[in-house]
């Protein structure tokens, strides 16, 4: 059996076969076989016992992911709808949505700008989450990341040991094949400098000569999706309360609660914010200048004892947001 038709999950034998149906009738179904290890995956993680694929099933796994693309999200459903067909054909149950039943966007959503209070009780719980002392030390640390330097999730997760310049004043981090071809160099604190080092220190025992930052068991870099998951179940271990699927906080909430308590302490410090955007949007990685100035209307809307600063510096340049688009950050 080729590595591709491992699945561990109750629909491990209708994903085998119909995945060799596909290549014999002459697809190969390469990329279509590693989305299903994907869903089988995620089924054997969610605790789903069901022997049917439910439309609550179905619609939790294909909706679209905050660091998705829509056209990623539509494609995964197609593939999962193909599956579930088969399982009908065969004599199974599964839902399959309607041609007309298009997958829609959730444009409405806002940034969760986290509290310093819920950030500490997240990473108290993550530090005593269920789980070997590898898993907790990892996630530990990726979560600390995050919320200290505002990168994105795929970022981190494909740093390694050589993306780091330990012997530099501040500590460096080059962040390799990033979004928009953004890559960068950022500094770290002397805080998040320490932890890392002695982070480290303790990996070297726990898992010698691995190359990436965050290894899992198998020493390849943990998937966003298991990280997903496993943020969701600190939220709720932390009282952290979620609006449901596609609502809330989300992962990507780190890098905007970064970005907008970073703009707070320079409008704090009296700095000239005008010329320091252009340091956080090199930071971030942004696009270009705008995306970043859009963190200053979430600023102002988090604290209004800073609107008139926000609104002295933009006037009517960034208006207040009805919607946000976060492919664009």
């Amino acid at each position: 059996m080729t590595a591709d038709l491992n699945f561990n999950s109750q629909f491990a034998d209708n994903l085998r076969d119909f995945i060799l149906e596909k290549r014999g009738v002459g697809c190969k179904y390469k990329v279509e076989a590693a989305t299903l290890r994907q869903f089988d995956e995620y089924v054997c993680s969610s605790g789903y016992e069901g022997m049917a694929i439910s439309k609550e099933l179905f619609e939790e796994w294909t909706n679209r992911r905050y660091y998705e693309r829509e056209k990623t999200c539509e494609n995964r459903a197609n593939i999962l709808t193909q599956f579930c067909k088969y399982i009908v054909r065969i004599g199974g149950q599964a839902y399959i949505p309607l041609p007309s039943q298009r997958l829609r966007r959730d444009v409405s959503y806002r940034p969760y700008i986290f509290t310093n209070e819920e950030l500490f009780r997240f990473l108290e719980c993550t530090k005593n989450m269920p789980g070997s002392m590898q898993r907790k030390t990892v996630f530990y640390m990726l979560f600390s990341l995050l919320i200290c330097t505002g990168l994105r999730l795929g970022e981190a997760l494909r740093l390694k040991w050589l993306d780091i310049d330990w012997n530099s004043k501040p500590m460096m981090v080059s962040v390799i094949g990033a979004k928009f071809d953004k890559d960068r160099e950022i500094p770290l604190s002397d805080g998040i400098a320490k932890q890392l080092s002695e982070y480290r220190e303790e990996m070297s025992v726990l898992f010698l000569a691995c190359e990436y930052l965050f290894p899992s068991r198998n020493y390849a870099p943990y998937s966003e999706n298991q990280v997903y998951i496993t943020f969701r179940r600190i939220l709720w271990s932390a009282g952290i309360s979620h609006g449901g699927t596609g609502k809330g906080p989300r992962i990507h909430d780190f890098r905007h609660s970064f970005a907008v308590k970073s703009l707070r302490k320079m409008i704090y410090n009296n700095d000239d914010i005008m010329a320091v955007m252009p340091l956080l949007s090199q930071y971030l990685g942004h696009k270009n200048i705008y995306a970043t100035q859009n963190y200053l209307q979430f600023t102002a809307d988090m604290f209004p004892y800073v609107t008139e600063t926000v609104q002295n510096v933009l006037g009517d340049v960034v208006p207040g947001m009805e919607v946000y688009d976060e492919e664009t950050y």
